[in-house]
């Protein structure tokens, strides 16, 4: 069986791999505390409660909320790193080590000087995260401007935001920026390899390449295609449905998931040379006597713990969310 039920109630699934074997899977619960349950020796664990997601300000008693959707990333086979937005467009950061928790804590906020102050400009979006290694982190967010905003920990200090443009678009003959919106999907291929991912304006697959030296413009890596509706041995270009997700089991190799137009899961990598076509992961199924297609809702979040293993996660209609995985075969009994 591809898709396998793994919880109930569950939103905004994030994951992220610390080591071979393992994967932590968090969620927003349906009363908003942030839920974890972890894959390890062959089989998941018990749900639990990390609680309600805070932060609390420097300087301040008051608490602010992280927004969801999180992002996850873990280079380090002793920590997970968690990020969020605060209503506020202030980076928000959790670590967990050793099974241990901290809270979350604010890191600040891109700003621009004007008469020597510094103005938050805060982050527009939920946030993308990857790492090669146990010193470095790259986050991504969207800018209050549409722009493409990168930060990065090197193991002693984070770095100033930095933008990283946006989408140009042809229009008219003119090449035109297109602001960016919604969410972004990041993976390291390799230690000093970046791909951001992002849904286009068009609903096709965007990606930004980071090759070791300089940032590539954002490029279409195309739709899915799918039967002309009057005429269907002709295939016509569809939107995308949902933001996507990423992962990388190693150089050469990038996996990319997102909701295609029928609310199925789709698959597009990289083998190091060519870019497959989409293939559909069809949707979960509904058993009984009359079993019936449940579409995914939401985002789909994407892990890989090494070479030839996929680990892919989706809410659907009926409330439940899913599992499927690659160890060389979709199809599992």
């Amino acid at each position: 069986m591809r898709w396998t039920v793994i919880g109930n109630g569950l939103f905004c699934p994030v994951a992220a791999c610390r080591r071979p074997g393992e994967i932590s899977l968090f969620a927003r619960g349906a009363n908003g505390e942030l839920l974890c349950r972890e894959w390890e020796s062959g089989g998941w664990g018990e749900l639990h409660s990390l609680g309600l997601p805070l932060a609390r300000l420097e300087g301040s008693p008051e608490t602010v909320p992280a927004d969801w959707q999180l992002a996850a990333c873990s280079g380090d086979p002793t920590r997970i790193y968690l990020f969020a937005r605060s209503p506020d467009g202030d980076l928000l950061q959790k670590i967990g080590s050793g099974g241990e928790w901290g809270a979350f804590e604010c890191l600040g906020a891109p700003a621009t000087l004007s008469g020597g102050l510094a103005i938050p400009l805060g982050l527009a979006g939920p946030l993308a995260a990857c790492s090669a290694g146990a010193d470095r982190i790259d986050l991504f967010a969207v800018g209050q401007t549409g722009d493409l905003l990168h930060t990065s920990w090197d193991g002693r200090a984070w770095s100033d935001f930095e933008s990283l443009g946006t989408p140009a678009m042809l229009h008219g003959g003119t090449q035109r920026s297109v602001p960016l919106s919604g969410s972004l999907a990041a993976s390291c291929c390799g230690t000093d390899r970046i791909a951001i991912f992002v849904r286009g304006t068009l609903g096709d697959l965007m990606m930004k390449w980071w090759d070791g030296k300089r940032w590539s413009e954002f490029a279409s890596l195309g739709s899915p295609q799918v039967p002309e509706e009057t005429y269907p041995a002709v295939t016509v270009a569809a939107p995308l449905t949902g933001p996507p997700a990423a992962c990388s089991w190693g150089p050469g190799r990038l996996d990319v998931f997102a909701r295609g137009p029928g609310g199925e899961v789709l698959h597009k990598w990289w083998d190091g040379q060519n870019w497959s076509p989409f293939e559909s992961l069809w949707m979960p199924v509904r058993a009984g006597t009359e079993p019936r297609s449940l579409p995914s809702t939401g985002a789909i979040a994407a892990c890989s713990w090494g070479v030839d293993r996929l680990d892919v996660f989706t809410r659907a209609v009926d409330g439940n969310l899913y599992h499927a995985w690659w160890d060389g075969s979709w199809a599992h009994d």
